[in-house]
């Protein structure tokens, strides 16, 4: 049993007293909650909106990062696609230099130059190589075709004073020209090939390819200076051309024995020679080969 604390009434469990003060005590504690009810729910409220307006905050603060760095990624494509233009820009306007450099050092001292040619890229070996296989299409063009050479009657063929043939003959130039640079790389490489070979498994000298190679690329010219003044002027006959041409060849050979013998110094100059008699053969029977299966 237990009892009222006000009145001192005895109570059973779970008895509630009737008396003025208890009932005014029940009264005032349910007034106090029921006001309490009402101010812990608008706390919940603020609290809730205070985290969604957090939260709000935080995914426009993400929204800006983001778009910050992809105008930063934006930016940075553009710089690099800037600055890769520039350096590739750069470097042709070297390569062509250099091109041109090595070419007057070639008329000047040409034994010297293809014996020590200095630092050649990539870029300025095939710049080489495919200007020496177009004028050698064109030249080849010429002589086979007959085609009317100088600037004066290629004016003439453009303006179509000989008709459809003098379009005819125009397209030919074209396409000697496209299919002298593709010939000019593929005889390259075969070329070069041939002797690198000879020179890694014969002589054991293990010489980068780039290396060995980039003197190969200026052994036309003597026939390539003589393709190129032939067809922009147009004054010799085809006999004299041909000539010419054969004269050139004998200098490509001239220059071709220099470069081996620079390349296997340590070697005697018999063994060089028959070495580059070889690769002469090996190198014609593959060429010849080729041009006959493109004929069949």
């Amino acid at each position: 049993m237990r009892e009222c604390i006000y009145c001192g009434k005895q109570l059973e469990k779970g008895e509630q007293c009737t008396c003025a003060m208890s009932v005014a005590k029940r009264r005032e504690r349910e007034q106090a909650r029921q006001a309490e009810q009402p101010r812990s729910q608008k706390e919940a409220r603020a609290e809730e909106k205070n985290r969604r307006k957090q939260e709000k905050e935080h995914t426009r603060k993400q929204e800006r990062e983001a778009r910050s760095r992809a105008r930063e990624a934006r930016r940075n494509t553009r710089q690099a696609a800037h600055n890769y233009s520039r350096a590739y820009r750069a470097q042709t306007r070297t390569a062509f230099g250099d091109v041109w450099q090595l070419f007057k050092s070639f008329l000047r001292s040409p034994i010297e130059t293809v014996m020590n040619p200095g630092q050649m890229s990539v870029a300025v070996i095939m710049i080489f190589v495919v200007i020496e296989g177009i004028i050698a299409g064109l030249s080849g063009f010429s002589i086979i075709s007959g085609a009317s050479r100088g600037p004066v009657r290629l004016l003439g063929n453009l303006m179509g004073f000989r008709g459809a043939q003098g379009y005819d003959t125009v397209l030919g130039w074209l396409g000697s020209a496209f299919s002298g640079a593709v010939g000019g790389v593929v005889i390259f490489f075969i070329g070069s090939g041939i002797f690198y070979l000879i020179n890694r498994w014969i002589f054991k000298q293990f010489t980068p390819y780039w290396e060995f190679s980039k003197r190969f690329a200026l052994v036309g010219i003597p026939s390539t200076v003589i393709g190129a003044v032939g067809v922009l002027l147009g004054f010799f006959s085809q006999t004299t051309f041909a000539v010419l041409m054969i004269v050139g060849m004998v200098g490509t050979v001239v220059l071709l024995y220099e470069i081996l013998r620079s390349a296997w110094y340590s070697r005697s100059a018999a063994k060089v020679m028959y070495m580059m008699l070889l690769g002469v053969f090996v190198f014609l029977m593959i060429v010849l080969y080729i041009v006959r299966i493109s004929m069949l």
